[in-house]
């Protein structure tokens, strides 16, 4: 059993079973027992406060006290997550949800306690320990009506709904009703406290007029779910993170267990193109408004990630943790010095996509330029290709390229356009030459 098991009292489950909350600035885990084991703080590439997930301590959990099964399920178009617990006796609900509109600084963890049919009684306990399970809570103080305050690491924390002289209890919540839990976490100071009605209110605001309808979609409620899961990865700066997590096995033992809290600029492109299928979405500006700054700010430098602010990703560390079983833990990336020339590529079709639409700006075509240099200077150079291996003279990344010039060569004025696809024809005769 790894050791967060031993502090929360849970195992780890398949990760099929885990829930993901996000707010587009971060973003947590809930298991099926109500525990909510992942969740970095402020923003999705800072340390963990809670971390039982790869076996650190932190963990924040509400759970039926009598004996249960469990089942959930995702309120339509949204990433609030409902928790859905029956009992030998009753069926218990939990709401959660990371509140938003998000702020960069601060998170609010929204938790719901219903009584769906009758009297339920959940046990509630919360540990943060910031610095992946270093850092306990301290300075902790119970006020008048109830709120408890404290700081863990260089972060403050507020919780409020807690019941009872410490940080575990049992919640008793009538039929019919039900009883909130809010917790902040902030890189600064706290503002004045919010009721938990008005934040519900403006969380299921916030993703119904940020998540279209997609009615005109073969499969309308799959289409709004996948684009929430992407807006909910979509920070304020546009950059999407590859996933909340870091050191989940890809394949159990492989070795391909990475920290993929960072922005990629492959995957921003994928999900840009597919924003602008159809009509264009807001995420496709977002795509572009994020890979545009990172173009223009490196230039010759590029790197394939970055962290959501635009600054390149830490070196591999390990935390001395035991991981997710058959996992790893492994904070930091090492793209962060590497060269993909793939990603190239998948800019151009990216630009040529949002050319389709009329959504480039003048920032947005200096960066194309700039792209096209870097194909024309690099292309025949080894690299490290969209598997970040060894530099090779890799195939894939050479017709990643011959598709994007091709793209935008239909999106150009004609003699721009045949320039663009003499080079991709150059590129894909000398890869055939190479590589058949």
């Amino acid at each position: 059993m790894a050791a967060g098991a031993l502090v929360t009292g849970f195992a780890p489950q398949v990760l099929r079973e885990y829930a993901l909350l996000a707010d587009g600035e971060r973003g947590a885990l809930c298991g099926p027992r109500g525990d909510v084991c992942w969740l970095c703080a402020p923003g999705w590439s800072d340390s963990a406060v809670l971390s039982s997930l790869i076996g650190g301590t932190g963990s924040y959990t509400v759970s039926p006290v009598d004996t249960y099964v469990w089942g959930g399920y995702y309120e339509p178009g949204s990433l609030i997550w409902r928790n859905r617990w029956v009992t030998t006796s009753t069926t218990v609900e939990c709401r959660e949800a990371l509140a938003r509109p998000a702020d960069p600084h601060r998170l609010v963890l929204l938790r719901r306690v219903e009584a769906v049919e009758r009297d339920v009684r959940v046990h509630v306990r919360l540990d943060l320990a910031d610095g992946f399970g270093r850092r306990s809570l301290r300075e902790l103080r119970r006020h008048d009506d109830g709120t408890w305050t404290g700081r863990t690491g260089d972060l403050r924390v507020r919780w409020t709904g807690a019941v009872g002289d410490g940080l575990e209890f049992d919640l008793a919540v009538p039929s019919g009703g039900h009883h909130d839990l809010v917790l902040e976490i902030s890189s600064r100071r706290l503002p004045d406290p919010v009721g938990a009605d008005r934040l519900w209110e403006a969380t299921e605001h916030a993703w119904d007029t940020d998540v279209p309808r997609f009615e005109n979609s073969i499969a309308p409620r799959d289409t709004r779910h996948a684009y929430a899961v992407l807006r909910g990865l979509t920070t304020g700066t546009g950059g999407m993170v590859a996933a909340a997590t870091l050191g989940l096995p890809e394949r159990a033992e492989a070795g391909r267990n990475y920290d993929y809290r960072y922005v990629w600029l492959r995957d921003q492109c994928y999900a840009g193109l597919a924003a602008a299928v159809g009509e264009p979405h807001p995420l496709l500006d977002d795509a572009l408004r994020f890979t545009t700054a990172r173009v223009l700010d490196h230039g010759d430098r590029l790197l394939p990630a970055y962290r959501p602010d635009g600054t390149p990703p830490p070196g591999e560390t390990r935390l001395d943790l035991p991981g997710y079983p058959g996992g790893a833990d492994i904070v930091g990336n090492h793209v962060n010095s590497q060269f993909q020339l793939d990603a190239l590529g998948e800019l151009l079709q990216l630009h040529a996509a949002a050319a389709r639409h009329g959504r480039l700006d003048a920032d947005d075509r200096l960066a194309t330029d700039v792209v096209l240099g870097l194909i024309t200077e690099h292309w025949d150079a080894p690299e490290a290709g969209i598997w970040e291996l060894q530099d090779e003279w890799w195939t894939h990344s050479r017709l990643a390229c011959v598709a994007g010039l091709r793209a935008l060569a239909r999106e150009v004025p004609a003699h721009r356009g045949a320039e663009l696809s003499g080079l991709a024809d150059k590129l894909l005769a000398e890869t055939t030459a190479r590589c058949l």
